[in-house]
């Protein structure tokens, strides 16, 4: 489906998911095809958009969007068109977006850091006719970092969140996350992994996190303990839950293989 280095890529509905690549300014859409005996699949390409700068996210929530490098919302059937309403601008050149977290089928939620703060966004789509410049808001939270000023934190470097649930990990090796009921608290840094976290997701029953150290754990979601552990081959880049099903994932590591794992709660 591309020539280049594959950047972002979403699903969509009636079979059709949308890719980009590193090597042109365009987001194509696939459509997969299937024959009548459900035995063979094609894919069949249904449109392209010219784009005015790379994505490094998509996601489909009644329009397709696209996330820039630089932390900007575009519309990507109307980006190049350059009219008013077309992006949004709010995290442009500020917010490093670490997550995209679907909400519902016309809503997302994107997390991000910036200065050892943690920003939580929340985009919803109402079709390719709403302007999205004004269907984005965010919040800033203290990252519930209380270590000394004169001592190096540690980077921030993946986020999730689960409605008013938040969990962070950082470079080091350490999940925490906010607390009830006052939900802008932090609980203490956790050590759960040897190297930079890489991946974090929540389902119903388990957190559950990715690392450089080639581990993915599951965690207990209420009792914060270990519950399951899988080695990898390489650093963990990569890792997404199945909607339909939350005890299944893929994740993908460094030395380029895919694993599908499954568990019983």
């Amino acid at each position: 489906v591309s020539d280049g280095p594959i950047t972002a890529a979403c699903s969509m509905p009636d079979s059709q998911f949308a890719v980009t690549n590193m090597n042109t300014l365009v987001v194509d859409v696939w459509k997969l095809v299937w024959n009548q005996q459900c035995s063979k699949a094609s894919l069949v390409k249904v449109k392209s958009y010219k784009v005015k700068t790379s994505m490094v996210r998509l996601v489909y929530c009644s329009l397709l969007v696209g996330v820039t490098f630089q932390g900007k919302l575009c519309d990507v059937a109307n980006v190049i068109k350059d009219e008013w309403g077309n992006t949004n601008t709010s995290w442009n050149q500020s917010v490093s977006i670490l997550s995209v977290v679907r909400n519902d089928n016309k809503s997302v939620w994107l997390t991000g850091e910036k200065n050892d703060e943690v920003h939580i966004g929340f985009f919803f789509g109402m079709g390719s006719n709403a302007p999205i410049d004004s269907s984005f808001s965010s919040i800033t939270m203290n990252s519930g970092d209380n270590e000394q000023e004169n001592k190096k934190r540690s980077l921030i470097t993946a986020i999730t969140v689960d409605q008013e649930f938040v969990v962070c990990g950082d470079e080091e090796g350490n999940i925490w996350f906010n607390q009830h009921p006052d939900i802008s608290s932090w609980s203490e840094k956790k050590p759960a992994h040897l190297d930079r976290i890489s991946e974090l997701r929540l389902t119903d029953r388990n957190i559950i996190s990715a690392s450089y150290d080639r581990t993915l754990k599951l965690w207990d979601r209420n009792t914060k303990k270990q519950v399951g552990m899988f080695v990898c081959g390489g650093p963990v880049l990569f890792l997404e839950v199945n909607p339909r099903k939350p005890s299944e994932l893929v994740c993908a590591d460094g030395q380029g293989k895919l694993y599908s794992l499954c568990w019983k709660d």
